[in-house]
């Protein structure tokens, strides 16, 4: 910002992406309000953000994200996978694949009984509501859809001949067809949502934080690294941050609040002295308070992508993002905003329930008429991996399996107390007998949805794994050395009722006053889908109660 900069607001903020948005624009509502948003990285500038295909060039991007990687674990065969997240205005909001998915009804009742009152599926709606401008069309219900919220909510551009079909294969294997993916019914087949308004990607920081920018009660210090939480007789009162080789603190009166994401926040409360004490204490932080649920909880999507050769390039958009094609297609997005461009990694979705006795679907099923070179083995693996961004010659669709609540819990623990150093993240997939069951179902549904009657003849045959793969044991290796994060990490500063939830369920980390985190970190549990519109509106309510000094 051009405006000169104090070093003291009412509010801090640590983190500019889908939260850190949300309540900045929010908070500085209140002309008489001050608030700083710290962000580690710069202005979404970069043309691939506003993009919708070019989150396919920017997953791995040095200058836009932070560059994690897991750590190896048995659950992906010893593989250390990419753990993208977004570090410029927006974050993973300005990266992510556009998919704007509600969670089941269940999830945010789950929610409250584990003790976080006020955060039922009652009591979000209308915040779900309050963010969408949700573009509907005749077919949709739209009785519980937001039409007026900062948020572009719009079905896709295109919608590929193939997704009719896909339709079709749905009731033949006895599952329904929703017009509206985000209506009162999430079983079943849809096509995809995006957070798109026409030819363009809108992230919270292009629907929320842009439009607030000419506010002066509202500065933005980007291209900061936070250091710590500064922390004087029980109350935060400011961040430590490095920019431009600098070090300052950024004051707060009333509140820090972190929203720097599940892996960010955790980190920060870990640097600053919050967490277990034995793991601070061989690290050489000083310990302000011995909690051990910092960190923990980790909960991520395990996603399985398999491949299908089609019978012709009718049905997949292979070629028609190589060679001339491509520059088409790119006059085509830029003239008349639809094409392959604005497409994101998921085009459709079947949710489903597997196993008997489910209140809510415990698989999802993600694609489109895409399929991905394959990459070579790693050693002693059997399957190969997938080039995303880079096309097969012959036209392919995938689809990518993932269980909707796991069971498996990681962890997001300290490297070394150099904040500049990326922590150490162990999602640790797999790693009970009901997730490996699980996703084992999901990849069985998958081929016998391939396998429908209106698919003959448009589905040639399964590329990957390949019908060599026939058993249970041979479709798990596949899945630990081929799958990997769909990027929805989660709960690692959960709330709850208990008192070893590191949160109260207003968001404030217990035993200390004026600190609240308002991210993803805070879910006690994953919600059955993409986890952008959820966070949205865990923001959106967050910024009520701290308005309302609850």
């Amino acid at each position: 910002m051009s405006r000169p900069m104090t070093d003291s607001f009412d509010y801090v903020i640590v983190g500019g992406g889908s939260a850190g948005c949300v309540l900045a624009a929010r908070l500085s509502e209140d002309p008489g309000t001050s608030v700083a948003l710290i962000e580690a990285g710069g202005r979404d500038r970069h043309p691939y953000i506003h993009i919708p295909a070019g989150y396919a060039r920017i997953l791995d991007h040095p200058g836009l994200t932070w560059g994690y990687r897991t750590q190896p674990d048995p659950g992906t065969a010893d593989r250390a996978l990419d753990y993208p997240r977004g570090r410029v205005w927006g974050g993973s909001s300005s990266i992510n694949g556009l998919g704007h998915v509600r969670g089941h009804p269940s999830d945010y009742d789950l929610w409250a009984q584990k003790g976080c009152t006020g955060w039922g599926w009652d009591d979000l709606l209308p915040y779900f509501q309050k963010h969408e401008s949700f573009a509907a069309r005749d077919t949709d219900d739209g009785a519980e859809r937001g039409t007026t919220g900062p948020q572009p909510v719009e079905h896709l551009a295109e919608t590929p001949p193939l997704l009719d079909r896909l339709a079709e294969a749905t009731r033949a294997i006895g599952l329904p067809v929703n017009a509206d993916m985000n209506g009162p019914r999430r079983e079943g087949f849809s096509t995809f949502q995006q957070t798109r308004r026409g030819r363009r990607r809108i992230s919270a920081a292009r629907a929320y934080l842009h439009p607030a920018l000419g506010r002066p009660n509202l500065h933005i210090i980007d291209q900061a690294l936070a250091l710590k939480v500064m922390v004087s007789e029980g109350r935060a009162t400011g961040v430590a941050i490095r920019r431009g080789g600098i070090e300052q603190v950024i004051e707060a009166r009333r509140e820090v609040i972190l929203s720097a994401g599940a892996i960010g926040s955790p980190q920060l409360l870990l640097l600053s002295g919050f967490g277990p004490a034995a793991d601070l204490a061989a690290l050489g932080i000083p310990v302000l308070r011995d909690m051990p649920g910092i960190g923990a909880n980790l909960q991520d999507h395990f996603i399985v992508r398999l491949g299908f050769r089609l019978a012709s390039h009718r049905w997949s958009a292979n070629r028609r993002i190589t060679g001339w094609r491509l520059p088409f297609e790119a006059m085509r997005w830029a003239l008349r905003g639809d094409g392959v461009l604005t497409w994101s990694p998921g085009m459709f979705s079947l949710f489903a329930r597997t196993a008997p006795g489910l209140e809510a679907p415990d698989i999802q099923i993600n694609g489109g008429p895409l399929s991905w070179a394959e990459a070579p083995p790693g050693p002693g693996h059997r399957f190969a991996g997938l080039r995303i961004g880079v096309p097969e010659e012959a036209p392919g669709m995938t689809l990518g399996v993932w269980q909707c609540r796991p069971e498996s819990r990681g962890a997001v623990t300290l490297a070394s107390a150099d904040p500049a150093v990326a922590p150490r993240i162990a999602p640790r997939y797999l790693a009970t007998e009901n997730d490996r069951a699980c996703v084992l179902r999901g990849i069985r549904l998958a081929r016998d949805w391939m396998a429908a009657a209106p698919l003959a003849g448009i589905v040639a045959a399964e590329s990957r794994p390949g019908p060599a793969a026939a058993d249970d044991a041979a479709l798990l290796q596949f899945a630990r050395e081929t799958g990997g994060t769909v990027y929805h990490p989660c709960g690692t500063v959960r709330m709850g009722g208990d008192p070893t939830a590191p949160l109260d369920a207003a968001l404030r980390l217990r035993g200390v006053a004026g600190l609240r985190v308002v991210d993803a970190s805070v879910f006690p549990d994953i919600p059955v889908c993409n986890i952008n519109a959820t966070v949205l509106s865990v923001a959106e309510k967050a910024a009520d109660l701290i308005r309302s000094g609850s």
